[in-house]
Formats: structure tokens, C-alpha cells, sequence
């Protein structure tokens, strides 16, 4: 599970053993939403004109990760879309 924080912070939980897995500092506003799918994650900032995604199947230094290392969900390249306003209704597909 991911939870984005009001500091622009997201954690990244196991809700099957109701661990604490990692902390990311994604953004320099809050969050205000956050979608996942099997390939990326998407966040977008509550005040913030862009919207941000990072790839979960990638290659980093010659090593392979992807969704089952929550320590590389936010490494690697980040994707940035620049929009005209703040987002205010979105759907990802």
C-alpha cells in the first residue's frame, strides 16, 4: 500500500504483515493522489502543475528490479508531464 503525506513524503507499506517498507520523498507539496498499476506509479502534488511517474520494471547500475523491491519504486528516471493548472479530476489507464 502507498500513502502519500501532506510533507510530500509517500510510505510504503505491507498491509498483509502490517510492516513499515520505505519512505520516499517524492514532492515538494502534498500529495494528492497517487495511482499504481503493474508497470509505473503516477503522483500528483496538490499544488504542483506537473504530474510525476516512475517505471516499476526497470534497470538500474546493471541490476534488474521491479514491484517486489519497494526500495526502488521511486529510483531511477522520473517521467514528468507539465499540465496548465493544478490537477483537479484525473483517470489513468
Amino acid at each position: 500500500m502507498l500513502i502519500g503525506l501532506s510533507t510530500g513524503n509517500i510510505w510504503v507499506l505491507d498491509t498483509r504483515s502490517n510492516s513499515f517498507l520505505h519512505s520516499a520523498k517524492v514532492l515538494d507539496c502534498a500529495v494528492h493522489k497517487i495511482t499504481s498499476s503493474v508497470s509505473r506509479i503516477v503522483v500528483e502534488g496538490a499544488e504542483d502543475t506537473k504530474i510525476h511517474s516512475w517505471e516499476l520494471k526497470k534497470t538500474i547500475g546493471d541490476f534488474d528490479y521491479d514491484a517486489s523491491d519497494p526500495d526502488y519504486f521511486f529510483a531511477g528516471p522520473e517521467k514528468t508531464l507539465t499540465i496548465d493548472g493544478y490537477p483537479s479530476a484525473s483517470h489513468y489507464d
